[in-house]
């Protein structure tokens, strides 16, 4: 019988091309079965690995490697989808994971967002700046970012041809390759992408990449995130800005204004509304801050 190694491969290759699985889910699965079949031996056949085994895999993970949780319940979930589908394919009659007690509990933390002092500083940093294409680019990717909810990883996605720049309309393939449009609203959006456009016809010729670097070619998502990084520390912003804080800021500033939490769902590309439910606990704790400074019945009786 093959190996777990063995079998994570064709595990990997189903996924790839039965699933079409997005190339960050696959570079993980890759990752967390690799880290598996070595811990548990690569030639050991899968229908030896026990619920003994599973638990001691994720005692090392927390106890010995210290490991974050939520670390250990991606590598937890990876395994547990790999032996759904060796139950599936008939090449274990028994799985591990049956009734097994593995309960991680992870502490629901709230997401990071940008302040609105903060974001104003960095655009202003940008505008500022001497604009050459490569100021432009990221000033129109921070503030799409911030006006659509863009993952970070998306944009290096999108290709000239998704873009509708009269309907203002852009088609994005995002997580497990789902498809669904963000809107370009605004004047001040709209004028900055239509200047993009203006430059990105100058530095390329070949590309059909909407986003692309200085010397024509496709910006990649790492160039992205590293440059959004380096620009927020060279506007002098204190906190350390990363990319899916302006996706959050989004999400948070739109139910704030009082857009429907399905439409945000939408926009986000969320599987899951439950998902998108943490930003209205976002705009709670906003709410209460506000209602206490207002304190309106103080304010009656001190007058």
């Amino acid at each position: 019988m093959l190996g777990t190694t063995d079998l994570f491969i064709r595990f990997h290759e189903h996924c790839r091309v039965g699933r079409g699985l997005s190339a960050n889910t696959l570079r993980s699965y890759a990752i967390d079965g690799a880290d598996f079949a070595k811990f548990v031996g690569s030639s050991t056949p899968v229908s030896e690995i026990s619920r003994d085994q599973l638990r001691e895999y994720v005692r090392v993970l927390l106890d010995v490697r210290g490991l974050k949780k939520s670390s250990v319940k991606r590598r937890i979930a990876t395994l547990k989808v790999f032996f759904r589908w060796l139950e599936h394919e008939g090449l274990i009659k028994l799985n591990p994971f049956y009734r097994i007690d593995l309960i991680l509990r992870i502490l629901h933390r709230l997401p990071r967002s940008v302040s609105s002092d903060d974001l104003r500083k960095l655009l202003t940093f940008l505008q500022k700046r001497e604009q050459g294409f490569t100021a432009v680019l990221f000033e129109l990717v921070v503030s799409l970012l911030f006006s659509t909810g863009l993952r970070i990883s998306e944009p290096a996605t999108i290709r000239v041809g998704d873009l509708d720049h009269t309907e203002g309309v852009i088609q994005v393939r995002g997580k497990g390759n789902r498809e669904r449009r963000v809107y370009i609203f605004g004047s001040t959006l709209r004028r900055l992408l239509k200047r993009y456009l203006v430059m990105h016809q100058q530095v390329t010729k070949n590309s059909d990449a909407l986003f692309v670097m200085a010397r024509g070619s496709p910006a990649t998502t790492q160039y992205l995130r590293r440059g959004l990084i380096r620009s927020a520390e060279r506007a002098g912003v204190s906190r350390r800005i990363t990319p899916h804080m302006l996706r959050h800021a989004a999400a948070t500033h739109l139910i704030e204004a009082g857009v429907d939490i399905s439409f945000v769902q939408k926009l986000l590309g969320h599987a899951s509304i439950s998902t998108t439910q943490i930003y209205t606990h976002i705009s709670d704790d906003r709410l209460k801050e506000r209602l206490s400074q207002a304190n309106t019945l103080g304010r009656i009786r001190r007058k």
